[in-house]
C-alpha cells in the first residue's frame, strides 16, 4: 500500500468509512498486535489491548493532525494502553515505570526479563528430580559446583556433569516451548481476531425494531410472556423492552409505540407468495418453542426447514395487532452464504 493511499483510507476513516477502517485494520493489526505482546507478554492479553487500541483510534481519528503519521500515532496509543493497564494490575511497580515514561523501551525491558526466567522455571520443573535441585541452586540461587556438591554430597565433578547435561535438556525445553508458542499464535489467526471485534465495535448495528401496537398495555404483556422480554422504560404511549441477561445490550430492543395507524410489519413476497415478517426472534429449540406458542393459542404457522440445513428452520406468528413475528433457530453463524439461496 503507497502513503498515497493509506492517507487516502486514513482521510475517509476520518469521515466515518468503516470500510476504509477495516482496511487500515488489515495493514496494521500485525504490528499493533506485536508492539502490546512486546510488553504484555502474553498473546491473549495483547489480542484484547490491540483492539481497544484500534477502536480508540477509530474515535480519536478527527484529533490526528499529520494523516500520514497515522501508524506511529497507532503504535503510541498501543503503547500507552499497554502500559496503563500494567499500571493497574500492578504488574510492574511504580519505580519501574516512571510517571513520564513515552515509550515501552523500560517496560517492554522488565516484561522481557520476567518473561525469561518464567520460562526458564517451566523448563526447570520439566526435569527429573535428580537434575532439577542442581539446575535450581546453579540457574536460580548462583550457587558454584562446589557449593552445590557440599549441599548434596555430591563431588564438584558429578555436579559439573550434571550441570551439563542440565544445559543441553534446558536448551532443548526452551527450543520446544518457543516453538510451541509461535505454533499458538497464529499472525493470520490473531489478525483477524483483532480485525472482527473491532469491526463489530465500530460499526453501525440494530438499536431497537420499532412495532406498531393499538393496546399498549396488552402488547407489553404479550411480549413479555411470549419472548421473556422485560420493560426498560413504560411512557403513555409506548415502551421499550429489551431482552434478559447479561448480553441484554448487545441485542436490539424492542420499542413498542401505540398508534391508531392501521399500517403493520408484514409484507408478501411476490416471488413465492409467502408473508413475511420484519423481524424474527432466535430460539434455540425450534420445535418446543412451536408447542409453545400453541399451547398459548396465538396464530401460528407450520415449521418451514431450509433445505439441506436439517433441523435449522422457522415459523411464523401474530402478534394482537397483527404483526407478523418470525421464530428461527437459524442464525449467521457457521452458516455459509449459499445456504440461503
Amino acid at each position: 500500500m503507497g502513503a498515497g493511499d493509506e492517507r487516502e483510507l486514513v482521510a475517509r476513516a476520518a469521515r466515518g468509512d468503516t470500510e476504509a477502517y477495516s482496511a487500515l485494520l488489515n495493514q496494521y493489526s500485525n504490528a499493533v498486535y506485536a508492539a502490546a505482546s512486546n510488553i504484555v507478554r502474553d498473546h491473549h492479553l495483547a489480542q484484547d489491548l490491540a483492539q481497544e487500541a484500534f477502536v480508540k483510534a477509530w474515535f480519536k481519528l478527527g484529533s490526528l493532525q499529520d494523516q500520514e503519521k497515522f501508524g506511529s500515532w497507532l503504535l503510541i496509543i498501543v503503547r500507552r494502553i499497554c502500559l496503563d493497564w500494567l499500571r493497574r494490575a500492578k504488574l510492574v511497580e511504580t519505580t519501574e515505570l516512571p510517571a513520564d515514561l513515552t515509550d515501552g523501551e523500560n517496560a517492554e525491558t522488565i516484561m522481557h526479563r520476567r518473561d525469561a526466567r518464567h520460562r526458564v522455571r517451566q523448563a526447570i520443573n520439566l526435569l527429573e528430580e535428580s537434575n532439577r535441585s542442581v539446575a535450581i541452586l546453579y540457574f536460580m540461587n548462583g550457587y558454584s559446583a562446589r557449593e552445590i556438591g557440599g549441599h548434596l554430597n555430591l563431588s564438584v565433578s558429578a555436579v559439573e556433569s550434571r550441570i551439563k547435561r542440565t544445559k543441553k535438556k534446558l536448551k532443548e525445553e526452551l527450543m520446544d516451548m518457543a516453538e510451541q508458542k509461535a505454533g499458538n499464535e497464529k499472525v493470520e489467526q490473531t489478525n483477524q481476531v483483532i480485525h472482527d471485534e473491532v469491526m463489530w465495535r465500530i460499526t453501525p448495528r440494530i438499536a431497537t425494531v420499532e412495532i406498531p401496537v393499538s393496546n399498549l398495555k396488552r402488547s407489553i404483556e404479550w411480549y413479555t410472556n411470549t419472548f421473556g422480554l422485560s420493560v426498560w422504560v413504560e411512557l403513555n404511549n409506548a415502551a421499550l423492552l429489551h431482552v434478559q441477561g447479561k448480553n441484554a445490550t448487545s441485542a436490539p430492543g424492542i420499542y413498542l409505540v401505540e398508534t391508531e395507524s392501521p399500517e403493520r410489519l408484514t409484507f408478501k413476497n411476490s416471488h413465492t407468495g409467502v408473508e413475511h415478517s420484519v423481524i424474527d426472534f432466535y430460539v434455540p429449540d425450534l420445535e418446543r418453542f412451536h408447542v409453545f406458542c400453541s399451547d398459548q393459542k396465538l396464530t401460528v404457522s407450520k415449521i418451514n426447514y431450509i433445505e439441506g440445513m436439517g433441523k435449522q428452520g422457522g415459523f411464523g406468528i401474530k402478534d394482537p395487532d397483527g404483526n407478523s413475528i418470525g421464530i428461527t433457530n437459524a442464525t449467521l453463524f457457521g452458516a455459509k452464504p449459499e445456504d440461503y439461496l
